[in-house]
Formats: structure tokens, sequence, C-alpha cells
């Protein structure tokens, strides 16, 4: 009955609708851009594999440079508000670090779109993700918190007196996201399936021996920099 208390008006179907089929047209894109970049995607293809038409499409987003821009930005955000949720010690600074790596190495692994958005994006030379003002400021904390950490270790005598956060942050993502890239390429090269789950385990544990052991070095310490190698 209308009125009636805890009763699901139009409206409210209709906004349910709405944020269903906004869900799906994501979904879908997400996928399509991940896997053939934003020149290769196809709008039809898209609008199939959510189930709507395309008028939905372009009533929610506008156009296809809108919707992938979206996708790219929300894809950012997840990423930030997943790192966000890491509690780092600020009396265990290494630790902290190596604990971004474990996140991100694991973040990677588990979301294969990212990393095909990121590799479409840079096909593109960033064209669209220097559009965003979302997804840098989105980054400012994460530099915040790998600079706190730095400076915490450094105070303790435990990390090297040249670190950078965002250097640091570069070579977390290269550890990452290098053999994920090149699964395929470097398997046949080298006769080694990279995409075994175990291998992938053991390049985490490689990997961590090897930031370690940056992070710690203090050979460099009181030689001059026009000297060190």
């Amino acid at each position: 009955m209308a009125g009636r208390k805890g009763a699901i008006g139009p409206k409210t179907i209709r906004k349910r609708d709405a944020d269903r089929t906004r869900h799906a047209i994501l979904t879908a894109a997400r996928r399509e851009f991940a896997q053939h970049g934003y020149l290769g995607a196809r709008i039809e293809k898209i609008v199939k594999a959510s189930d709507c038409n395309i008028r939905l499409l372009y009533h929610h987003f506008g156009n296809k440079r809108k919707l992938y821009l979206t996708i790219l930005e929300d894809a950012y955000q997840h990423i930030r508000a997943e790192e966000a949720k890491l509690a780092f010690d600020p009396a265990r600074p290494l630790e902290g670090l190596l604990e971004l790596l474990d996140f991100t190495f694991d973040y990677f692994q588990k979301n294969p779109n990212f990393e095909g958005l990121l590799r479409a994006e840079n096909m593109m030379r960033g064209k669209f993700v220097k559009q965003s003002t979302r997804v840098p400021e989105q980054g400012f904390p994460l530099v915040g918190k790998i600079q706190s950490l730095i400076d915490a270790g450094q105070r303790a005598g435990v990390l090297r007196d040249d670190l950078d956060a965002a250097d640091l942050y570069v070579t977390i993502t290269a550890l990452s996201r290098f053999h994920l890239a090149n699964a395929f390429s470097l398997s046949a090269l080298l006769g080694t399936d990279l995409t075994r789950a175990e291998w992938r385990q053991k390049r985490l544990e490689r990997s961590r021996q090897l930031f370690r052991a940056y992070l710690t070095d203090r050979t460099h310490e009181g030689v001059p920099p026009g000297s060190r190698p």
C-alpha cells in the first residue's frame, strides 16, 4: 500500500535498477578496457556483456572517454582504499615497508584488470590519467605514509640514509608487476612457467630479500657522493 511504513516506492525501485545497471556497465567496461585498451575496447561489447542498451550506457556515463576515465579513477581509488587499511607500526618501519610490498605484490596478482588498465594507459603515455585530478590526490596519503616510515627508520638507524618515498614505491611496484606483465613471454624465453603459484610465492620471497637488503644497506654511508659507483 502506498505510504505504508517500510513499503518500497517506485522511486526506490528505479534507483536500485539504475544502480544495478551502472554496476553492470562498470564491471563489463573494466574487463573490456583492461583486455583491449581504450582504442581497442568496443562499446557494443560492453553493452552486450552488461545486458543493457547503448542508450542507458550513454545516459549514465556520457561517452566512451568519460566511461574509461571513470573506470581508471575507480581502479586507482580501490587500491588506495585497500592500502589505507594497512596499519603500520611506527616502531617497526622496516616491517611496515615490507608489509606494503607484500600487499602490493598480492594486489596486482589478484586484480589482473588493474594491471591491464595500467598497461593500456601507459601505452597511451598516460593520456587519460594526466586528465584526472582524483588520481594524484589519492596518491598523496600513500607517499606521506612511506615517508613517515622512512623517517622513523632513519631515526632508529634501521634504514639507509638516502631513501626517497617516490623511488621506493616505484621499486615496490616494479617487484610486484614485472613478472605479471611479462609472464608469458618470459615463460617461453626461460622455459619456466611464471604463472605457477609456487613460482610466484618464491618470487615474493626473493623480492622481500632484495628489498630488505636494499633498505638496510649502510655500506655507502660516509662515501663521498662523487665516488659512489
